[in-house]
């Protein structure tokens, strides 16, 4: 089982791409991570870690999510039409960091759900008829696919804002 904590956190600053995805076409999802890196450079902007995935609206994972690919910034940062920039929101957040890369974040957003559930935490969410909606759910990866191309070893950070 994975290891769950709980955190107070600032805002965080990102720019970024809004989209509709579907997990069985997730290359177009990614395919935006590389297109907002090379337009924060173009701007003299520096990253401030490795891309955040924000769920914002949620069925099954085989139903399309509305999803914001974003990569963090210091300070929100304007790059052009194609682009959009906001923050992150303050607050308590429900965190783990599994190892395993994607392959592992079905099996780590359940038993987050679970242990939340347990431990008598309220998730910052809406249930509606067409999924659930949350105020920040988001997946940071934080090794470099490029210096350690085994996904098994990539490290994620998956973070619930909690009510």
């Amino acid at each position: 089982m994975t290891d769950f904590t709980i955190e107070d956190r600032a805002e965080r600053a990102w720019v970024g791409v809004s989209t509709t995805g579907e997990l069985a076409h997730w290359g177009r999802v990614n395919a935006y991570v590389p297109q907002i890196y090379a337009a924060l450079t173009a701007a003299g902007g520096i990253p401030q870690g490795g891309p955040i995935y924000q769920y914002h609206r949620m069925q099954t994972v085989s139903d399309p999510m509305d999803i914001t690919v974003s990569v963090p910034v210091a300070a929100r940062i304007e790059l052009g039409e194609s682009f959009e920039t906001g923050v992150i929101p303050a607050g308590r957040y429900l965190t783990a960091r599994p190892e395993g890369g994607p392959d592992v974040l079905v099996q780590v957003h359940g038993e987050m759900w679970q242990w939340a559930s347990v431990q008598g935490l309220e998730l910052a969410i809406e249930e509606r008829a067409d999924g659930i909606h949350w105020r920040a759910r988001t997946e940071q990866f934080l090794t470099d696919p490029q210096t350690e191309p085994d996904r098994s070893k990539w490290a994620v950070e998956v973070a619930y804002l909690l009510k």
